[in-house]
């Protein structure tokens, strides 16, 4: 897949390769309620900037005009005129009120989760024998593992989509993502009670984004020295 983290207003900004509109609208709610502008003073400056970055993606729309999703997605991650929406995204992959999925805790479920690992991404078995129009994105972190079918029109690239798609190498990956079930659970005893061991977890994605510089490069090392491999072997 592309690399792509652009330095913007003296800070890098992460490329985003995916992102879902209507789980977007309910991150909002999740975040700040159920209107879409914020308009109160006692609005905290985070809500203000949430609702103003990802109202581009709410609207698919670029210079208030109706876009196509591709045209929304490169304006978003390659101009300046909306560099507010890409750093939005990449606050939140920083925000630690938003809990990492490897933490799950059953007792205490969040609406919303983050993700920093390797994910593979795999044709969805649903559409295995026909022109697929659906992606299927696994990752797993810590004991934790998650999967989730995406549709290739929100990805910012279908080429390198289905590049990954056919490729065995998982690739790092950060974004947002929500639980929508929990199975295979596997618990252990602790001192005092139970907590989750393992478990196999269905979510939404709402964002995917490019993971930081040193995972993509150790990415594109272990790929280039995997290579050489195959071609000493084939030799």
């Amino acid at each position: 897949m592309a690399t792509d983290i652009r330095k913007m207003d003296g800070q890098q900004y992460r490329h985003i390769l995916y992102y879902s509109p209507s789980h977007i609208e309910q991150l909002f709610v999740d975040r700040i309620g159920e209107e879409t502008e914020v308009v109160e003073e006692t609005e905290t400056r985070f809500s203000q900037r949430l609702v103003a970055g990802l109202n581009v993606f709410l609207n698919g729309s670029v210079e208030g005009k109706h876009q196509t999703r591709k045209n929304v997605m490169k304006s978003v991650n390659q101009s300046e005129e909306h560099i507010q929406t890409k750093k939005v995204v990449n606050d939140l992959l920083q925000d630690e009120s938003i809990p990492r999925i490897k933490g799950l805790d059953l007792d205490d479920v969040s609406p919303l989760y983050r993700f920093s690992c390797e994910c593979q991404i795999l044709p969805s078995e649903e559409d295995e024998f026909s022109d697929s129009k659906l992606v299927e994105v696994v990752g797993k972190e810590g004991d934790i593992k998650f999967r989730g079918v995406t549709s290739l029109e929100n990805w910012s690239s279908l080429s390198d989509t289905l590049f990954a798609v056919n490729n065995d190498i998982p690739y790092p990956l950060d974004g947002i993502i929500q639980l929508r079930d929990v199975n295979d659970q596997m618990l252990r005893e602790v001192s005092d009670g139970w907590e989750l061991e393992q478990a196999d977890c269905d979510v939404n994605f709402v964002f995917i984004c490019q993971s930081n510089q040193d995972e993509v490069q150790k990415w594109w090392n272990r790929r280039d020295l995997l290579g050489e491999y195959y071609e000493q072997k084939s030799d």
